[in-house]
């Protein structure tokens, strides 16, 4: 079980998040990046969006949530000194130690993997869960869903942007990465069980504002779409903003389904801006790899884009 000290800081965690909306100024740096089901583009979306925000300049930690460690694949470092299997984080949640990560994927990109390790995290939030339900002390209930939260606050000031990377199904883990977080983006293909995936979010995204108020959603990401049925885009955007009722938008810029241009992607471990001008592909494969590249490039600014409107318009809203 996790020590006093612990819960103390994780109490403390969400103190912070209620202050903010108390008038104090808002600074939205973590951002969740999230779906109730897998196989949506969420560990490709989180790699190619933090590592385009890195070649802007921006200072970013990506971490990830989740046991399969899909990260280090998707970044080229599988079996390398920054792959340590969740341990770096399971050190900080478990122990209390500082949350460091295991070094940069990219220059300006820092990574904190996921994998086995995690295990032992997700155990451990679920005997605290169970606990909270035998006291009566309102803070001591809500205190577990903050270690990640209080894990984070200590170290956000060393990163322009924290974007977590959080697994489908794992309820605890989601839960403490939406507490910890101040804006989410839900990828999500367009067939049904995807659009379940997302709704199981928004239930989850419920809960979590009731214990951290400055979380917003910031919008859903289509994924895997035929790039040429502008059509069928249109009728999925108006499904899912239905899905929604108005609670975010569905990014204009959609990711295409280019099945080679993944595989290739995963197997030399770089994203697909890494990859648009590579004279080892043929030239088909560049122009869909250009192509996807483009889509990733197009979104990352149209998200921050989104971001600085939804953070000025909460700073107005807070200072009222």
């Amino acid at each position: 079980m996790l020590e006093l000290a612990d819960l103390a800081a994780a109490r403390s965690a969400l103190r912070r998040r209620l202050q903010l909306v108390q008038g104090s100024p808002l600074i939205s740096k973590v951002i969740v990046i999230v779906n109730g089901k897998g196989g949506v583009g969420k560990s490709s979306t989180a790699a190619a969006f933090a590592a385009a925000l890195a070649k802007l300049g921006l200072k970013v930690l990506l971490a990830e949530l989740d046991e399969q460690g899909n990260n280090a694949e998707d970044l080229g470092f599988t079996g390398g000194p920054l792959d340590d299997g969740g341990r770096a984080q399971a050190a900080a949640i478990l122990d209390g130690k500082p949350l460091v990560p295991t070094g940069e994927a990219r220059p300006n990109l820092f990574v904190l993997p996921g994998g086995p390790a995690l295990e032992e995290v997700v155990e451990e939030l679920y005997c605290q869960r169970r606990a909270a339900r035998h006291t009566d002390d309102l803070d001591e209930q809500a205190a577990w869903t903050a270690m990640y939260a209080a894990a984070i606050d200590a170290v956000a000031d060393d990163y322009d942007v924290i974007i977590l990377d959080v697994a489908p199904g794992c309820e605890p883990l989601q839960l403490q990465a939406l507490v910890a977080g101040h804006r989410v983006l839900i990828p999500t293909k367009s067939d049904p069980s995807s659009r379940k995936g997302l709704r199981t979010v928004a239930r989850r995204f419920a809960q979590a504002v009731a214990l951290n108020p400055v979380l917003r959603l910031l919008g859903v990401i289509i994924f895997a779409t035929n790039s040429s049925a502008t059509r069928v885009q249109e009728d999925i955007k108006s499904q899912l903003s239905a899905d929604l009722r108005g609670a975010a938008p569905v990014f204009e810029q959609t990711i295409r389904h280019v099945e080679a241009a993944a595989v290739t992607c995963r197997k030399l471990g770089k994203v697909p801006q890494e990859l648009r001008l590579s004279k080892t592909l043929e030239p088909a494969a560049r122009r869909s790899m250009s192509a996807l590249a483009g889509d990733y490039q197009s979104l990352a600014i149209e998200v921050m884009q989104a971001k600085a409107a939804m953070d000025q318009q909460q700073t107005e809203e807070l200072a009222a």
